[in-house]
């Protein structure tokens, strides 16, 4: 599945590490509205396979059917 990837900004309301949402690639994918007080930026559109985004593929496709997006944590 292809998916677009933003990371946040560092802060101590999501545990001063900065976090990876993925949605999936398309004019319906929308920041849900219980994180847009953060400040994402684009980060990469890539499949979710991808290494980089640090969660399994089951896991993030599994979240975004039941939420229409996945949070991780990104991989160090």
């Amino acid at each position: 599945m292809q998916v677009n990837v933003f990371i946040s900004e560092v802060d101590g309301a999501m545990g001063g590490t900065p976090r990876l949402l993925i949605l999936p690639a398309g004019p319906n994918a929308t920041i849900p509205e219980n994180l847009r007080s953060y400040e994402w930026t684009y980060f990469a559109t890539t499949t979710t396979d991808d290494k980089l985004i640090g969660a399994a593929t089951e896991i993030v496709e599994a979240g975004i059917a039941r939420h229409g997006y996945a949070l991780v944590s990104p991989t160090g």
